[in-house]
């Protein structure tokens, strides 16, 4: 079939310009590469397409049909092209997103929606999981990550990091003894994310990492619903500080060991290998990079 479509656009365009030689400076070829291709066509089909003399071609019964198809095929194909080239002026087309729950209210969220403000002929097509997909598979065009990156064949660029806060509910707070060193932490109900293991190592200037294995009272597979939970005073969690600034500073939530930290959790853009420089993935990469506010 494929050697078929190729025939017919080589047969069409002889017809087009009326010489198998103008045929072949057109395509780039010799014209007895543009003879083979017809000859071959007409013998698969079982039927004559040109008839053909030294100064002129004619087409056959056969041919005018055929040539009809071949052009429309050639249309569909231009248009189909189209669609798909990149246009340097008006950006248009389609974008697939993977956006983990957790920076569904981060600073790369906002600027997803700038993105789109800038570009409405792009059609966004986001979908949000905290399991890591596989892109290529999924037919995404661009995914963020969190945490660190495997070795992949896919392509990846880091964007910054999330700041993440130790806390726990202002109530759950008040029932214990307030903790002066993270070890005292170490009997608290923790919420866990389950694709974590069972342990946070806190820092402090001047001091050895100090790393703190703790119980578990419920595991999630969703930073929101750790989060969520831990405002509900079901233990201590480490969310990322845009989902508990707020709370902290309503006195819902208590930081704990404000002195200490958490390491920050690395955000990655990745794309598969083979996407264009000039996508709209790379367009969205580039309004990313920025550091966000």
């Amino acid at each position: 079939m494929i050697d078929d479509l190729r025939s017919m656009a080589i047969f069409a365009e002889t017809v087009r310009l009326g010489s198998f030689r103008a045929a072949a400076q057109s395509l780039d070829l010799s014209p007895s590469v543009v003879s083979y291709h017809i000859s071959q066509l007409e013998q698969r089909l079982g039927n004559a397409l040109l008839y053909r003399s030294t100064r002129s071609l004619k087409l056959t019964h056969e041919g005018e049909q055929l040539f009809e198809s071949a052009e429309q095929m050639l249309e569909l194909a231009r248009t189909g092209l189209a669609k798909v080239q990149p246009q340097a002026d008006v950006p248009s087309g389609r974008l697939k997103l993977a956006l983990p729950s957790v920076l569904i209210r981060s600073p790369w969220a906002r600027k997803v929606a700038d993105f789109a403000h800038q570009y409405p002929g792009i059609e966004l097509q986001i979908s949000s999981t905290d399991e890591r997909q596989n892109i290529v598979q999924e037919g995404v065009d661009l995914a963020f990550r969190i945490g660190a990156m495997e070795d992949s064949a896919i392509k990846s660029r880091r964007l910054g990091n999330i700041e993440r806060k130790l806390v726990c509910s202002a109530d759950y707070y008040h029932r214990h003894t307030p903790p002066k060193t993270p070890r005292d932490l170490s009997d608290w109900q923790w919420i866990r994310l389950s694709m974590l293991p069972r342990e946070r190592t806190l820092k402090k200037p001047g001091r050895k990492p100090v790393t703190v294995q703790f119980v578990n009272c419920v595991s999630v597979n969703s930073v929101e619903l750790m989060t969520q939970f831990c405002r509900f005073g079901l233990g201590v969690a480490t969310p990322p500080d845009y989902l508990v600034d707020e709370a902290i500073t309503e006195s819902e939530l208590v930081e704990l060991l404000p002195d200490w930290s958490v390491d920050p959790i690395p955000v990655y853009a990745v794309w598969p290998e083979n996407v264009s420089a000039h996508s709209n993935a790379m367009l969205l990469l580039k309004s990313l990079i920025d550091k966000p506010d």
